[in-house]
């Protein structure tokens, strides 16, 4: 390995955060950041998409400028804020000042339910009301990448028709996970999912509805519900977990994982002085990686790139569930084949 192949990176920026959530204990940690600002000046120049998440990053004062750090040193990246939305005046002032140097950001803005049955998950009264009207105000301010971001539990099945609904009469996408365990970051072991049998029909017509759509983006989005729904099942990916190799998680304080989810420390980013560290970095780390097993996950942050490196396995999938196409023999691969070089090179 001669270069750098981290694409993505989770940036948690804080670990301060005003919701109360029963699948997640980072409220109750003590310790916040360490990382300032000119520290994120260490990432890595040739990502792809980075998450700035928390805790609740509009939490952070000096949130702005990590913004224009992040995207000064990684000026190709995708970067999307992950957010509950329980600030609309703040994040409304932040990303007032945002939209004048970066247009093309993203904002995740979490919710599991309807009025209280969100509220109670995420131990916020009122809660609700003000992730929506956070949406409201972001859309007010041009920002045209917003998503919900659904977390699908035992507790809250019965919400994701509506939740998926309401997405669409709001104008926005629709994005899915579901309850995963961390000791080193969401400090909770004992999350589980046991209704599985519903939740495979709910999913299956998540699938069906995002099918039927003329978007490859919600075509992609309907196999990544699917691969879910396999791993729910049977606590195994249908594709390889690339964590560590070619996406990362970093914590307040610098400290780097291969996932959120994973934690096995393999750096720190304060000790990162140059970009070529990120080449030796890549290097060094590639057997310690190997060499140990990523606990079972299926999140976006983790599947991305695996889709993207398995994307046609990706695609066969998408041709054979939305436009039935029949795969029967060598002469048929070979044209399916052809197809999907043609089609990939437009992404």
């Amino acid at each position: 390995m001669n270069k750098n192949s981290i694409k993505d990176i989770v940036l948690a920026v804080t670990y301060k955060c005003n919701s109360r959530c029963g699948f997640c204990n980072i409220w109750q940690k003590k310790e916040d950041f360490s990382c300032q600002p000119s520290d994120y000046k260490k990432l890595p120049h040739n990502l792809e998409n980075v998450n700035i998440s928390g805790g609740e990053p509009f939490l952070r004062d000096d949130l702005l400028e990590i913004i224009k750090v992040v995207s000064r040193q990684s000026p190709k990246a995708k970067i999307t804020i992950s957010t509950n939305g329980f600030l609309p005046s703040k994040i409304k002032e932040t990303m007032q000042r945002v939209v004048r140097f970066r247009k093309n950001i993203g904002l995740a803005v979490s919710l599991d339910g309807f009025g209280r049955v969100h509220e109670e998950l995420r131990g916020f009264p009122g809660g609700y009301c003000l992730a929506v009207e956070t949406i409201r105000l972001l859309k007010e301010l041009g920002i045209k990448d917003l998503k919900i971001a659904f977390t699908l539990g035992d507790n809250n099945i019965n919400q994701l028709k509506k939740v998926y609904r309401l997405s669409k009469e709001l104008g926005v996408e629709f994005s899915l996970a579901v309850y995963h365990n961390s000791a080193h970051y969401f400090q909770k072991e004992d999350n589980q999912i046991v209704n599985i049998r519903k939740i495979r029909r709910e999913l299956n017509w998540l699938i069906e509805e995002e099918l039927k759509s003329f978007s490859p983006k919600r075509w992609f989005r309907a196999y990544f519900t699917w691969a879910l729904i396999e791993f729910l099942e049977t606590n195994q990916r249908v594709l390889p977990d690339y964590s560590g190799l070619n996406s990362l998680f970093i914590d307040p304080t610098g400290s780097i994982y291969p996932s959120d989810v994973w934690g096995l420390e393999i750096g720190y980013l304060q000790r990162m002085s140059k970009a070529n560290d990120w080449n030796e970095f890549s290097q060094r780390t590639r057997d310690i990686i190997i060499s140990n097993q990523s606990p079972a996950n299926w999140m976006i942050c983790t599947a991305r790139q695996a889709m993207k490196k398995h994307w046609f396995v990706v695609f066969q999938w998408i041709l054979r569930k939305k436009f039935y196409f029949p795969i029967k023999n060598k002469h048929s691969k070979k044209k399916l084949s052809l197809f999907l070089k043609r089609i990939s090179s437009l992404f």
